[in-house]
């Protein structure tokens, strides 16, 4: 008899195979484990090599029969889904439904497979694509911003104001006993920087040099650090200093002071630039990603196997404890949360669609796209070539940057099927919305390392 397979479509994804075959193959198979074992067996009394096979099939016939069976499944398993042509992402049960000999020896396993996608490219369709270039105004707002931030701090005899810089002393205070972590000394703080909670910076308003303040607030609700949450606290303050910003001049002396040593003013205006252009390509490139991967799955609708979700919610709440822990922060989430089960839903479905748009536009990864990528990205380092270095010489940096030279290819080849139609945007608000986009989906940079995801 030969084995007998059954495929049956179950709801969605999901599939139903069962496989008869008969006794003799399995029979054949444990007497040839029998006798490889008698030849291996040390038991008392017996030569090795001479234990009769009587007394192996006594002492260790079941288990072998039961481990022989076990791996004629995993066989005929991995037979019959090469046969029917089955993209099996999970075997989530088996059932040994006829295991007397009476019978052939039946069995049945319950699967999901990737779903058929028949790629819609974005031939023909309209799409809007962002564009933008640094003018010459936003470097000067940059400059602006740096002179304000670089500002030079001097000792003033009055009251202290609001953009005023204070060296202070403090003890905090919750039911008049000090608590761990409420003490500091010399601490400098920027008043109306936000930087300490709420109500401590504008309780200091108005204090002088060598004054003693006790002030009262109270911590956020939300405060990471749960036993001072939503508490009223007393802070004694010491003031030791009022200093007053003043704005420097933009000369040489100011870009010698930010590292730009020769060339003065222009050269610092020339280096920013290549930041800015550096920031605004990434800025535009995750826009026009979002845009382009918004549209295929617009065109492209297909069932996800839940197996993926439920292997995919496991990442992001992975990355989700790693960073809570690295914050001190507690973290007991629900995985069926839905936006967990949306957000895996998502990133699924664009790695599908990103591995299908890669075999059909055909394309591959080279060298240089993978150095080009790198000469951008390190460009903003001190020493570009030891930090280029540093990632060919790690595997794990290498593929991830290899992983984002192909996400751009695909995008890039997607972007060449549509009908563009130019919106031109400034520097800034390029900028932002990549940022805005960035903290709606703070866990969904796992796109590209979906395009070569193999099940």
């Amino acid at each position: 008899m030969t084995n007998a397979v059954h495929l049956e479509d179950l709801e969605g994804l999901k599939r139903k195979i069962t496989i008869e075959m008969p006794w003799d193959e399995i029979d054949t198979k444990v007497n040839q484990e029998v006798k490889k074992l008698r030849s291996q067996a040390r038991i008392d009394g017996f030569r090795p090599g001479k234990v009769p096979e009587k007394i192996i099939e006594q002492r260790y016939g079941a288990a072998i029969r039961q481990e022989t069976m076990q791996k004629m499944v995993d066989q005929k398993l991995r037979e019959a889904f090469m046969e029917k042509s089955l993209n099996v992402v999970e075997v989530t049960h088996i059932d040994l439904e006829q295991v007397e000999s009476s019978a052939p020896f039946k069995f049945s396993a319950l699967f999901e497979v990737l779903p058929e996608i028949k790629l819609k490219t974005l031939e023909g369709q309209a799409l809007r694509k962002r564009v933008a270039s640094v003018e010459d105004t936003d470097i000067d707002e940059v400059l602006v911003r740096l002179q304000n931030q670089y500002k030079e701090w001097n000792p003033v005899d009055r009251a202290a104001a609001m953009d005023d810089k204070l060296v202070i002393d403090f003890v905090g205070y919750k039911d008049g006993e000090p608590f761990a972590g409420g003490e500091a000394k010399g601490t400098e703080l920027l008043l109306g920087s936000k930087q300490f909670i709420p109500g401590f910076e504008e309780s200091l308003v108005g204090v002088k040099a060598g004054e003693k303040k006790t002030i009262q607030v109270t911590f956020p609700q939300d405060y990471p650090e749960a036993s001072l949450a939503g508490v009223a606290t007393t802070f004694d303050v010491t003031v030791h200093k009022v200093l007053e910003g003043k704005v420097r001049a933009l000369d040489a002396a100011f870009a010698e002071m930010l590292g730009v040593k020769e060339g003065g003013v222009e050269a610092l205006r020339a280096e920013l630039k290549q930041g800015l252009d550096r920031e605004l390509a990434q800025a535009l490139r995750q826009e026009n990603k979002k845009r382009v991967l918004a549209k295929l799955k617009e065109l492209n609708t297909f069932e996800v196997p839940d197996a993926l979700i439920q292997e995919e919610i496991d990442r992001l709440l992975r990355v989700l404890q790693a960073e809570a822990t690295k914050h001190k922060q507690k973290f007991a989430p629900d995985r069926n949360n839905e936006f967990f089960v949306a957000q895996a839903r998502d990133n699924i479905v664009t790695g599908l669609l990103l591995r299908e748009a890669i075999s059909s536009f055909n394309l591959k990864v080279e060298p240089e796209h993978v150095r080009t990528l790198l000469e951008e990205k390190m460009s903003a380092y001190e020493n570009p070539t030891q930090m280029m270095q540093l990632y060919y010489n790690s595997k794990e940096l290498l593929e991830h940057i290899q992983s984002e030279a192909m996400e751009m290819l695909v995008v890039d080849a997607l972007l060449n099927t549509a009908k563009i139609e130019e919106e031109r945007v400034s520097m800034e608000e390029a900028i932002r919305g990549a940022q805005n986009a960035a903290q709606e989906h703070p866990h969904h940079d796992h796109d590209h390392d979906q395009c070569d995801h193999e099940h």
